[in-house]
C-alpha cells in the first residue's frame, strides 16, 4: 500500500475560463463597433456632398448685419458627418468605458489626423474628405471582420484544449486514487502504463497549443500583432497564456503521480 500522498484535485481551468469570458467580451466589443461602422458608412452615403457652407454673419458698428470675412459656418455636409459618426461609432454601449475620446480623438485613431482634423474644424464636406470617410469607415468595418476572425479562432482553440484538460484530468483524478489503492507492484505498473498514454497525450496538447500560438496570423487593428495579441487580451490574467499554462500544470500533476507509482 502506497502512502496517502494527496492526490490530484478534481479538474478545473479556471485561468481558461477567464480567458473565455475575456475573449466573449472582446467578441462582443468588436461586433458593436463594426456594426457601428457599417451604420456609419450607411449614413454617410446619405449625406448631400453638393451641400455648400453657410457664410458667417457679422454685425456692424452701426448695428446692420452683413455677410462676414472670417470663417464660414459649417456646412450642413460637414454637420452631418459629425452627427452621424457621434450617433454610430461613438455610440456603441462599451465607448465612454474603452475609449472616452472627443471625437477629434477618436477620428483620429480610426481614421488619421488629417481627416479628424477636417471633420472637427473644417466647413465643407468635400469630396477628398468624403472618399478619405469612406475608406477609412470600410478600412475599419474590415480590421474588425478579420479581429473577430483571430478572435474566434482562439477562442475555439481555447475551448478544444479545455475540454480535452477536462478528459485529461479526470482521468489523472482517478488514476490518482487508484495509486493510494493499489495493493502491489503489479497494479502500480499498470497504472503507471495508463498514466505514461496519458502523458504523451497531455504533451501533445501542450505542442498543439504551441503551434497554434506561433502559427496564427493576425490583422493590423489597434497595432495588435501576432505576437502582442495574447498580452492584449491576457495582460490581466495570471499567464498570458492560459492555454498553454494549464497544460503544463497537468503535465506537471502526472508526473507527480507517475512518481508516486515508483515509490
Amino acid at each position: 500500500m502506497q502512502s496517502q500522498d494527496p492526490v490530484m484535485p478534481a479538474t478545473t481551468q479556471p485561468r481558461i475560463e477567464r480567458a473565455l469570458e475575456i475573449l466573449d467580451s472582446e467578441i462582443t466589443l468588436a461586433t458593436d463597433e463594426r456594426a457601428a461602422f457599417r451604420r456609419f458608412r450607411a449614413r454617410l452615403a446619405s449625406i448631400d456632398l453638393a451641400t455648400p457652407a453657410a457664410p458667417s454673419l457679422a454685425g456692424t458698428g452701426g448695428g446692420t448685419v452683413t455677410l462676414g470675412g472670417g470663417d464660414p459656418a459649417p456646412s450642413e455636409g460637414i454637420r452631418a458627418v459629425r452627427s452621424a459618426y457621434r450617433e454610430t461609432v461613438m455610440a456603441t454601449p462599451h465607448f465612454e468605458r474603452e475609449y472616452d475620446e472627443s471625437l477629434r480623438e477618436h477620428v483620429a485613431a480610426e481614421l488619421g489626423a488629417e481627416v479628424a482634423a477636417q471633420v472637427a474644424d473644417g466647413a465643407r464636406l468635400t469630396p477628398v474628405l468624403y472618399e478619405a470617410l469612406e475608406r477609412g469607415s470600410e478600412q475599419a468595418i474590415l480590421e474588425r471582420t478579420e479581429f473577430l476572425r483571430v478572435l474566434e479562432r482562439e477562442r475555439e482553440s481555447l475551448r478544444e484544449i479545455r475540454d480535452a484538460l477536462h478528459d485529461c484530468e479526470s482521468e489523472a483524478h482517478a488514476l490518482s486514487e487508484a495509486v493510494t489503492d493499489a495493493a502491489d507492484s503489479a497494479e502500480l505498473g499498470r497504472i503507471d502504463d495508463r498514466l505514461a498514454t496519458l502523458e504523451r497525450e497531455c504533451a501533445d496538447l501542450a505542442e498543439r497549443r504551441q503551434a497554434c500560438l506561433h502559427g496564427r496570423t493576425v490583422g493590423s487593428f489597434s497595432g495588435v500583432d501576432a505576437d502582442s495579441l495574447v498580452d492584449f487580451l491576457y495582460e490581466e490574467c495570471e499567464a498570458t497564456c492560459p492555454g498553454l499554462a494549464t497544460t503544463t500544470d497537468c503535465l506537471s500533476s502526472i508526473r507527480a503521480i507517475r512518481q508516486r507509482c515508483l515509490r
